[in-house]
């Protein structure tokens, strides 16, 4: 298949709070032959024309009201197969684009690239390729590096990363001096960090706090579980209109 055929094909919806932008992006698209379904510009707008249109593409400003654009990606990607983009015309952005990235999206574009790359960058979003800036990248590295290698570290969770390590050792059975050796740290100062680990997670023995990790990291993975297809067909798409009320 032509891939100007595939584009024509593939519906837009663009959530951003500033209206200029909206139209340039709009125009940048449909230029291209894209499909823009319509524009939101705040978080309640962008859930109600999600859930109506399914796009194939959401774009969503990082900083959309009234609580960002991380909370419609939470809501909207357990929902629909739909790729989600966020965009910004800010460049100190790089800790919401990985909240952005863990809530579901699937990459982020800068406002100031090309309108050609951004179209390019589009299109390449919704193959499903991951579409991450080289400094966003390597924060997300440095994060990965992070993670303790007995399990991922919840970001929810008031656990440092020494602590979730610790947690990890203790599930392995492992003694306070074990424990010690392992990471290179004096038996007192293992001490120190299990009682702040039984303290954080309000339990009275290892065996509990072992426990109670298991269930923040299972609680985290079912909030954050994978996209249930849709339960109905597309309704007739119209550009121009919005969902009546109901």
């Amino acid at each position: 298949m032509d891939r100007s055929d595939e584009s024509q094909r593939l519906r837009v919806l663009i959530a951003d709070q500033d209206a200029l932008a909206r139209r340039m992006m709009h125009d940048v698209l449909q230029d291209a032959g894209l499909v823009v379904i319509g524009g939101a510009r705040d978080g309640r707008e962008a859930l109600d024309l999600a859930r109506h249109y399914r796009p194939e593409i959401l774009l969503v400003d990082i900083a959309l009201p009234p609580a960002g654009g991380v909370d419609v990606i939470r809501q909207v990607a357990p929902i629909l197969h739909t790729r989600i983009v966020t965009v910004s015309a800010a460049a100190d952005i790089d800790e919401p684009v990985l909240a952005a990235l863990h809530a579901g999206a699937i990459g982020h574009i800068d406002k100031d690239v090309d309108p050609d790359e951004f179209v390019r960058l589009v299109l390449l979003a919704s193959d499903g390729e991951a579409i991450i800036p080289s400094r966003v990248m390597t924060r997300l590295l440095a994060v990965w590096r992070e993670i303790p290698a007995g399990g991922w570290r919840p970001l929810r969770s008031t656990l440092t990363t020494r602590e979730w390590e610790i947690v990890d050792l203790l599930g392995e059975g492992a003694s306070t001096e074990a424990i010690a050796e392992r990471l290179v740290l004096s038996p007192s100062t293992v001490y120190t960090h299990v009682y702040r680990v039984l303290r954080k997670l309000g339990v009275h023995s290892r065996y509990e706090a072992v426990a109670a990790a298991q269930r923040l990291r299972q609680q985290e993975a079912a909030t954050e579980g994978p996209a249930r297809p849709p339960g109905q067909a597309d309704p007739p798409i119209d550009p121009d209109r919005r969902p009546r009320d109901r």
